[in-house]
Formats: C-alpha cells, structure tokens, sequence
C-alpha cells in the first residue's frame, strides 16, 4: 500500500474512531442531542465503509452519498435547533426543513441520483456554514462562566466549519472539476479534502471527550 492508498483509507479509519468514541454518549447520561450525534456518525462510518467496498467492486456509489447528504443535513439542522437560542435562527432551520427537501426533489428531478448533487451539497453546506457561525455568536454573546472548551458544540462547530468551509466548495463543483481538471481534483481530494475530513472528526472526538458534569449510568 503506497502513501496515497493509505491517505485515501485513513479517513474512512478516523471516521470510525469518532464513531466508537461518540457511543460514550450511550454509557453515561449525555443529553439527547449528543446521542443522536452519535448514532449519525455510525451511520457517517457505515456509509463509508459502503463506499469503499463498492469502489473496490468498481460500482458507482454517489448515489450512496447524496442519500447521507440528505439526513446529514437534516440531521445537523436539528441538533442545532436545540443548541441555538436566538429566534430567527430557529425560524430559519424550520423554513429549512420546508426548502432543503424541495431542493433535493428539483436536484433528484434534474439530474437523477447517480452523480453527486452539487445544489443539495452547496445549499446544505452553507446553511450549516451559516449555523455555526450562529452558535459562535450565541458562545461570545453567552454569560456562563464555564470555559467554551467543556462545551461539546464548541469543538463540533469548529470542525463543521473547517469541514464544510473546504469542501463544500470543492464538492459542489467535483462533477464539473473532474470532467475537466481530473488531475487537480484527485489530488485536491486526497490531500485537501481528506486531511478536511480528518480534522473534522478528531474535532468530533475532541467534543464527546471534553463532557460537561454528566454523571455516568448505572
């Protein structure tokens, strides 16, 4: 196995890592909200073991991700609801929950599932962008006394900002760069959007190992 085979796996490594860890969620009394965390990102690790046998059978699998991309987003628009605090942003994941849908039907309609959304990617990606930068300003605005780094979301944040600050852009336009620029987007993804990956979920373990005072279950 050469370097880049190994860059190429070892997301899919970290993936599962965070999802073994986040299940710590489960042991001891963590709010709901981590929970389902949790169970997203072994779902986030299924799919991308999924992904890697269907690639080593030489099967197309977009179609595998963009159904992720669906609950993920959905999912993350959630969990962020019961974060936030502030009224218009909490309007603003409702009307998502009404456009997000309907812009995977017209994606789906437009252009089947087989190849990667980049509408469904974009608009997602930048919602959550969006959220994030919302809780960040809820954290500076926020009184509590208690440092931001016991915080779970704090560093669940900072990853998703990282993640999907470089990547979506990459994604979104992936089916145009690769029919044109195949050189530049394998090694963009190898590189760039896996080490984009990797920091996202040492950030995830980071948050599920940095609990508040939950006591453990008995």
């Amino acid at each position: 196995m050469n370097a880049r085979q190994l860059i190429s796996i070892l997301p899919t490594f970290v993936v599962g890592i965070a999802a073994v860890v986040s299940l710590v969620s489960f042991v001891y009394y963590y709010p709901a909200p981590l929970k389902k965390l949790s169970l997203l990102w072994v779902l986030n690790f299924c799919v991308d073991i999924a992904g890697l046998v269907t690639l080593n059978m030489g099967l197309k699998n977009h179609w595998l991700y963009n159904i992720y991309f669906w609950i993920m987003y959905l999912v993350l628009a959630y969990l962020y609801g019961t974060q936030i605090q502030n009224k218009k942003v909490r309007q603003s994941i409702r009307w998502f929950y009404v456009l997000f849908p309907a812009l995977v039907i017209v994606q789906t309609i437009k252009s089947g599932i087989d190849d990667l959304q980049p509408m469904v990617i974009v608009g997602g990606g930048i919602f959550m962008i969006f959220l994030v930068a919302a809780y960040f300003r809820q954290l500076y605005l926020s009184e509590e006394t208690e440092p931001i780094t016991r915080d779970p979301w704090f560093w669940f944040s900072f990853g998703f900002l990282i993640h999907f600050g470089g990547t979506v852009p990459f994604l979104g336009m992936l089916n145009f760069l690769w029919q044109h620029y195949k050189t530049f987007t394998s090694f963009y993804y190898v590189y760039f959007s896996n080490s984009f990956t990797l920091m996202l979920n040492l950030l995830i373990i980071t948050g599920f190992l940095c609990r508040r005072n939950y006591q453990r279950s008995r």
